[in-house]
């Protein structure tokens, strides 16, 4: 074990527990805490890597590192209901938005024909969007839904929802999805720079088909979250032993 590592940590820990360095303030530099501590920087940067990932301090880019909340909060996506990115962080208690990076009319593809149960020579909206936490890009997602359908879609600004604009500007009650989790490992090169990342990281996909009340195919999500960012929670109902 880095026992410098711990070291800085708890003291970190403590400033932070006793308000000496309050919610906004910038911590104190690497170089600083280095000299202070007679260590190197990267073990500084260690420490302080644990408050990253607890989403407790943020960096910014040539400007320091500050405190953001005083205890540890999760990215965390419940499958128990449909739910999009927006709501499910409000729900949290973070605050997220939405970049729309493209929104265009395609020919779609075998595949997104057969889970939407499109005839052939169908086109589909596709839109890429870029889902934030924090100002913290977390997710990428693609979306496909029934051009005929949807058409009206291409006339109206998104800023958060989809799936709120599908409801109150559609009258498409989403009532059940089929979802598919895989691990993959992130090498895209467009999608690396959507999430601002200069080397692969382990991602988590969710495959997605969304229904109407109609028991229609309505839309084909496929998110991709980072591993390093996000948890799933899933709740399972009761064990039942085989007769």
């Amino acid at each position: 074990m880095n026992f410098k590592y711990v070291k800085i940590y708890k003291w970190l820990e403590e400033q932070i527990k006793t308000e000496k360095i309050k919610v906004g303030e910038r911590l104190p530099t690497e170089e600083s805490i280095a000299v202070n501590f007679g260590i190197n920087r990267m073990t500084v940067r260690q420490a302080i890597d644990q408050f990253v990932v607890k989403k407790m301090v943020r960096r910014k880019r040539g400007g320091g590192t500050y405190l953001l909340r005083k205890n540890p909060v999760e990215y965390i996506w419940q499958f128990n209901n449909i739910s999009s990115f927006t709501e499910s962080m409000e729900k949290s208690g973070i605050e997220a938005y939405t970049k729309n990076e493209t929104m265009e009319v395609i020919e779609a593809d075998q595949n997104i024909k057969t889970l939407l149960n499109l005839s052939n020579n169908s086109r589909v909206i596709h839109s890429l969007r870029v889902k934030y936490a924090e100002d913290d890009p977390v997710c990428i997602e693609r979306s496909y839904l029934p051009y005929e359908k949807f058409k009206e879609l291409l006339n109206i600004e998104i800023k958060g929802s989809l799936y709120r604009v599908l409801t109150e500007h559609f009258n498409t009650n989403l009532v059940k999805s089929t979802q598919y989790l895989s691990s993959i490992l992130l090498m895209g090169e467009q999608e690396m720079a959507l999430l601002g990342l200069s080397k692969p990281i382990p991602c988590l996909l969710v495959e997605s088909v969304s229904y109407d009340s109609n028991n229609v195919p309505v839309e084909v999500l496929y998110s991709c979250f980072r591993g390093d960012r996000y948890k799933f929670k899933i709740e399972s109902g009761e064990y039942i032993p085989k007769k």
